[in-house]
């Protein structure tokens, strides 16, 4: 009688067994690496967004002819009459312009607007100055912005606030 070589039924059920112990380690690791990775994800969005926010609003803020505040919105205007606006709203800042509306997703607070004190006849609403905090990663984070104003911008706001 010629005998055959096979697995009896219990070495089968152990490699089962072995396997299904590996399988399951293999997919915990994945999962807490995958985990890791969307977390990871998550604050390399939220840096960029907020990076992104302060590099837009500085270049704007400096590149404005003048700068005034009005309630919740920072309105920026250039040499060119062009008008850029930032909305500080309860959960989010929404920038405009043009018919272009851009959206940051940051919870601003302590919004601070420091006003041109320098001459009696500007407007009150022209700042040179603004900041603002919005938590990120669950601190809080401080913007602040500073305008410095030309002579020439200066006699020009006040020669068209004195022909009004």
């Amino acid at each position: 009688m010629k005998q055959i070589s096979a697995f009896t039924l219990l070495e089968l059920l152990i490699g089962m067994i072995l396997s299904s112990i590996v399988i399951g380690f293999c997919y915990t690791g994945y999962s807490i690496i995958h985990k890791q990775y969307l977390n990871y994800n998550n604050i390399k969005r939220e840096n960029t967004n907020a990076i992104q926010l302060n590099s837009i609003l500085n270049t704007d803020f400096v590149n404005a002819g003048y700068v005034m505040y009005d309630g919740d919105k920072l309105i920026l205007n250039s040499e060119n009459k062009d008008q850029l606006q930032y909305e500080f709203k309860e959960n989010y800042i929404l920038r405009s312009t043009s018919g272009l509306i851009d959206s940051f997703m940051f919870s601003p607070v302590n919004i601070s607007p420091e006003y041109l004190k320098e001459s009696t006849r500007l407007p009150l609403a022209i700042i040179n100055e603004f900041s603002f905090d919005v938590v990120i990663l669950g601190e809080l984070e401080h913007f602040h912005f500073i305008k410095e104003y030309s002579a020439e911008t200066m006699i020009r706001l006040q020669m068209e606030n004195s022909s009004n």
